[in-house]
């Protein structure tokens, strides 16, 4: 077929093709593509065609494709296609009548792996069986040879890809741009692969990357065996898991599909390349996390500090729960905060919670924490409730933490967020600190604020006390422009005492009181004066409406009391741009006192004024 210099020129030509490959990156298609050309040079053949072994059967190479073409011959349709009847075997080397020659090239375990066809008149007169026996052997060593150089390109190349991404990963600590660079890598090295990061308790925004939260309660088997084991798993040979492993734990899960049924999908270059790459990935992910946590830590020390600072300022209990709420609000992005207080065997809800606790909605949240926290006395931590709690379906994280102080529930403090598994187990842990430092700062609240409540209350009549008024009344005074002072007395009431008994006087002044305080709630600030006597001030309303509500009460009393009672009452009023007015609380209650004394010396249960009106009621 050809003489010896023709061979010897063939191989120089493959060394020089070998050199080149070596010496210069280019994608295997070019050079396979030259190595046809030498082949029909050197042969003097007319068309030389090279099919490729993928997935049990042979593709013809295409050199300005990446990709394979469609598969042309199957191995078992091989043999028809070359009728093996008529043709004559040489080792690994077809002859058919019409003179073609197709040589199968086959891999070091003998499996398929190339096929040459090639066409030439008058082969039969020229052909050697000798010299195409040494051309085959030559162009089997190049193709395996070429396809080792190749390989270990390839491998260099990825290996570039994984210290470039590396590099990558050290200089980082942010987690979202750690996962998007461990897919744009597998992009660059497997273009015709798909991947899926499988992530364990992260609520990150990743908009279209390929990531999403591992299921632990659906997750696929071979994926559940990987994350457990911390091993690379092979599903069907086409699919494969690798753990995202640290040092302290593993992360997640990295899945990459081949979309291919061939047994070879998966070489052990390339399991040990994404064995590599996610071994990395999951360090510099837990790096990162670490990272993270430590500011958190920071954060949450910082946000524990601000608070015992702010609490121990000795702030009324609407601050302080204004306060927490807003804390919890800044940290842990709740949808909704309740704060419930256990009283007296009855459940209040504080009025600085969220809207939704004072609907029926919330109250199903409620009554489910009453009862698990009254039952265990632990705090709760749900990533989905809505399966737990009837009919509250549309807040799916819960937490709640009770408050506790000298081994006593005083109440609890509720979270919730509409989506699930929003909160992690380290928000749960802060929020179990930071109401076990509220709880503190609210139970001095209460207690300071029932005290001031005893301290400016009449124990009796439960009205504010006479230095409560006095107090009101001054401020009053210098901030507002108008005011009126009601003194009230109960008329003979000596006799009330004398014929009924002191028991049943205190009866009748609790009876007055509460009479009078529901005529003049919201507006008035009724006080006990003293004995008998109930003091009632109207910030900022005229004269003339003071007058009628004073004959009002006195008009109630007298139908709704028993025994029956009557009263007296004198009605002193200041303005500011009136100078005969009262300027002093003194005063007012002088004038106001003066104004009783002469409704009682005028006949009793009567209305009259500083300015000597007089209304009697009969």
């Amino acid at each position: 077929m050809y003489v010896n210099n023709s061979l010897d020129t063939y191989k120089s030509k493959l060394f020089d093709l070998i050199y080149e490959e070596m010496s210069i990156e280019q994608h295997h298609n070019l050079y396979l593509h030259k190595w046809l050309e030498i082949v029909k040079v050197c042969l003097k053949v007319e068309s030389a065609f090279l099919y490729l072994f993928h997935d049990s059967s042979y593709y013809l190479f295409q050199p300005k494709t990446t990709r394979e073409a469609q598969p042309l011959l199957s191995e078992s349709s091989l043999k028809e296609s070359f009728h093996p009847q008529k043709m004559f075997f040489y080792n690994e080397i077809e002859l058919d009548e019409s003179y073609n020659i197709g040589l199968r090239f086959p891999k070091e375990d003998g499996t398929p792996f190339a096929l040459l066809l090639l066409n030439k008149k008058n082969l039969k007169e020229t052909l050697n069986e000798k010299d195409l026996q040494s051309f085959w052997k030559v162009s089997n060593q190049f193709l395996h040879h070429t396809e080792g150089i190749q390989t270990v390109l390839e491998d260099e190349r990825r290996y570039r890809e994984l210290f470039k991404v590396t590099e990558i990963f050290h200089s980082t600590r942010d987690v979202k741009t750690l996962l998007i660079q461990i897919i744009e890598t597998l992009k660059q090295v497997f273009p015709n692969d798909d991947y899926h990061l499988l992530l364990s308790n992260d609520h990150y925004d990743f908009g279209d990357l390929p990531i999403k939260n591992f299921d632990f309660e659906n997750a696929n088997p071979f994926a559940m065996q990987s994350f457990v084991n911390g091993s690379i798993e092979v599903e069907q040979e086409c699919i494969l898991y690798a753990p995202l492993k640290g040092k302290q734990g593993i992360y997640g899960v990295l899945e990459v599909n081949s979309n291919s049924n061939s047994n070879s999908t998966f070489t052990e270059q390339k399991i040990e390349f994404i064995r590599l790459l996610a071994y990395t990935a999951g360090s510099a992910l837990e790096n990162a996390k670490l990272y993270e946590q430590s500011k958190r830590l920071i954060t949450d020390l910082q946000l524990i500090n601000e608070t015992s600072h702010k609490l121990n300022l000795n702030l009324r209990l609407t601050e302080t729960l204004t306060f927490l709420k807003n804390q919890v609000k800044r940290s842990f992005h709740a949808s909704a905060i309740g704060f419930v207080l256990f009283e007296k065997g009855k459940t209040i809800v504080l009025e600085e919670s969220s809207s939704l606790f004072f609907t029926n909605e919330g109250n199903k949240y409620i009554t489910y924490v009453k009862e698990r926290i009254e039952k265990e006395r632990d705090s709760i931590f749900l990533g989905d409730a809505s399966d737990r709690v009837v009919g509250g379906e549309k807040f799916a994280s819960l937490m709640a933490v009770p408050m506790v102080q000298n081994n006593s529930l005083l109440g609890f403090c509720i979270v919730l967020h509409e989506d699930p598994y929003m909160f992690s187990f380290d928000m749960y842990k802060l929020l179990q600190s930071f109401i076990h430092h509220s709880t503190l700062a609210i139970t001095n609240a209460t207690l300071r604020e029932k005290l001031e409540h005893l301290v400016i209350t009449d124990h009796m009549t439960k009205l504010f006390a006479r230095h409560y008024l006095d107090e009101t009344m001054d401020t009053s005074m210098k901030k507002d422009d108008q005011g009126v002072l009601l003194l009230i007395d109960i008329d003979d009431f000596k006799a009330i005492n004398d014929n009924y008994g002191h028991q049943v006087g205190d009866e009748v002044i609790i009876q007055v009181a509460n009479l009078i305080k529901k005529m003049v709630d919201p507006h008035g600030l009724v006080a006990r004066w003293g004995g008998e006597e109930i003091a009632v001030y109207f910030p900022s309303l005229p004269q003339e409406k003071g007058v009628e509500i004073a004959q009002g009460i006195i008009e109630q009393t007298s139908a709704e009391t028993q025994p029956r009672v009557t009263l007296s009452c004198g009605v002193s009023t200041w303005r500011k741009d009136e100078e005969k007015c009262p300027k002093s609380v003194k005063e007012l209650v002088k004038r106001a006192d003066e104004a009783l004394y002469l409704a009682k010396n005028n006949g009793k249960n009567q209305v009259v004024e500083d300015c000597d009106k007089t209304i009697v009621i009969e």
